[in-house]
């Protein structure tokens, strides 16, 4: 198990930086990236409103409730960290589009054989590093093993498969990676490999392999270097004037700016006030608003699922009665609600438009007093018990869905303490079983578009100890269930295993799998026609968007 400092590392903040951002932590780790855009009528002159009057600068300002506390490709890990990172790196696949999918990139060959064990890899010669130096295959290789080694943020996604013998060098514009046991959705996870220049991270190693210099510095070939780094308050980064990849059809802006704005109403207010051309986490007052006032906004569901997390291990949430008396005592539609419908009610782990993976003879999860009841009278604790729900401080959702968590119990008998916390003490409860809350809110971030993405990483035992697993969950005949979803390749086969996997975890009764998500997001009237991807964080190389004249 991770102890403290591991577990706030992990999560791409460390002590020295703790203080500073812990009372701004923000509570949703991934929001899926908007599929459909939608606009009202234009605004009033039909233009992009540029902040400072800065008519002769092309500039994308993003007005988020969340900070970037971690810049290191190897460590850092989460919404708002991946658009940092995808301004200042590149990766050997990325994703784009919607339908999202990994397309070439670094890589302009990228061949893998049928049991999905090698992979054999071709590098463009036109890719270049800040510095002028070429990124080649030896730098590829360089940082596959530091991340490795870290074995922190993007780490759990390749570190079951891969060591730091899997990548070879054939020269200088091709590799070879041999993985330890197949994995079918490899290509799916390379995208979420940036890599950063192995001479600028040497000549700052320190004693800590450049962690300290890469939290906030940037070593990278992508479009945007750093104008601006101040925590908790913005961030700026600047076009790389001769960044080595034009995409057809597309002028990246000229700068790309991260502001912090915490309170979703003042996110609305900078919109309004052409003090930022999208914005994240709204309220759907704040949505509705922009939407009524001609801004274009999100209208499609997410994939990526909230739900309130029951520790399966310990205390009396270990029961599998208890925990279905609190699925049933729940008010999935009360819930819904309080995103004012802005959602879809789930039937399992998976969203219901995660095709061809959803199980679709699952049923809905339904509010069920009675059935709570007689479920809670199979239990060890029929009488009940003390249910601590841990959410995020200061985020409203989370605190109103508390209260509908706490309404449900209390017919039942379970009396439910509501506990806020920053982000990190939340993650550093989770890293044990025995600290862990008995309920702890979590969204689950979209990183590739696999089933893996959200069975395995929440479900597996192995898992157990991070944020995305606070539900202690404990199943061999899961774990070999996932464990061979992950290593088929034959689609087929995979739907089965991944049915067969929700089917259990409904059974088991894991967690209140609450809802999925339409994004509250929204962008600038003039920017409708550009989409978000689907995976976490958003790409400034998506954007589209000619000079303000």
């Amino acid at each position: 198990m991770q102890n403290l400092q591991e577990a706030l590392r992990t999560e791409h903040i460390d002590r020295r930086t703790f203080t500073k951002v812990a009372a701004a932590a923000a509570g949703a780790m991934g929001l899926a990236g908007t599929v459909g855009v939608a606009s009202a009528a234009p605004a009033p002159g039909g233009k992009v409103l540029l902040p400072r009057n800065q008519a002769d600068i092309n500039t994308f300002i993003v007005g988020s409730g969340q900070d970037i506390s971690n810049l290191d490709p190897h460590t850092g890990h989460d919404y708002s960290i991946a658009w940092a990172q995808k301004a200042c790196y590149d990766s050997l696949l990325r994703y784009s589009g919607v339908p999202t999918e990994p397309v070439l990139h670094l890589a302009t060959e990228f061949a893998g054989n049928t049991d999905a064990t090698e992979f054999s890899i071709t590098l463009t010669d036109a890719a270049k590093f800040h510095d002028g130096s070429a990124v080649t295959a030896e730098a590829v290789q360089y940082n596959f093993n530091r991340m490795l080694r870290k074995n922190l943020g993007v780490a759990y996604m390749f570190s079951a498969f891969m060591d730091e013998n899997s990548v070879s060098v054939v020269d200088p514009t091709h590799l070879k990676i041999a993985l330890n046991k197949p994995f079918a959705p490899f290509e799916a996870v390379v995208p979420w490999l940036f890599i950063a220049n192995p001479a600028v991270i040497e000549a700052n190693a320190g004693d800590d392999e450049g962690e300290t210099y890469l939290l906030d510095h940037e070593a990278g070939s992508g479009p945007y270097t750093i104008g601006k780094w101040e925590l908790g308050s913005g961030y700026e980064f600047n076009k790389w004037a001769d960044y080595w990849w034009q995409p057809e059809g597309v002028t990246m802006v000229d700068t790309l700016v991260w502001s912090v704005i915490r309170e979703a109403s003042s996110r609305r207010i900078a919109m309004e006030a052409g003090e930022a051309h999208y914005v994240d986490f709204l309220t759907a007052e704040d949505y509705e608003g922009l939407k009524d006032g001609g801004f274009a906004v999100n209208t499609e569901a997410g994939i990526g699922p909230f739900a309130i997390k029951l520790n399966n291990s310990t205390g009396p949430t270990a029961d599998v009665n208890v925990r279905a008396a609190i699925l049933q005592s729940f008010d999935y539609e009360a819930a819904l609600q309080v995103v004012s419908g802005y959602g879809e009610i789930m039937q399992g782990p998976l969203a219901t438009n995660m095709k061809p993976w959803h199980d679709d003879s699952l049923v809905t999860l339904k509010y069920d007093i009675e059935g709570a009841k007689a479920s809670l009278a199979k239990s060890a604790y029929p009488d009940g018990f003390e249910l601590e729900y841990v959410y995020v401080a200061d985020f409203t959702l989370e605190e109103q869905w508390g209260l509908i968590l706490l309404q449900g119990c209390s017919e039942i008998g379970i009396d439910v303490k509501m506990t806020p916390l920053v982000w990190p003490d939340m993650v550093a409860r989770a890293a044990d079983a025995a600290t862990s809350p008995g309920a702890i809110a979590i969204y689950a971030g979209t990183d590739y578009l696999d089933p893996d993405n959200f069975l395995y990483a929440s479900y597996h035992s192995s898992q157990a100890g991070t944020w995305s697993a606070a539900s202690q969950y404990n199943n061999p005949d899961v774990d070999a269930l996932l464990d061979e979803g992950r290593s088929t390749v034959d689609q087929e086969r995979r739907i089965e295993i991944y049915n067969e996997v929700q089917q259990k975890l409904v059974a088991d009764s894991v967690e209140i799998w609450v809802y999925v998500e339409i994004p509250l997001v929204a962008l600038a009237n003039g920017l409708e026609g550009n989409v978000l991807i689907q995976t976490m964080g958003g790409d400034a190389r998506e954007f589209g968007w000619a000079p303000a004249s």
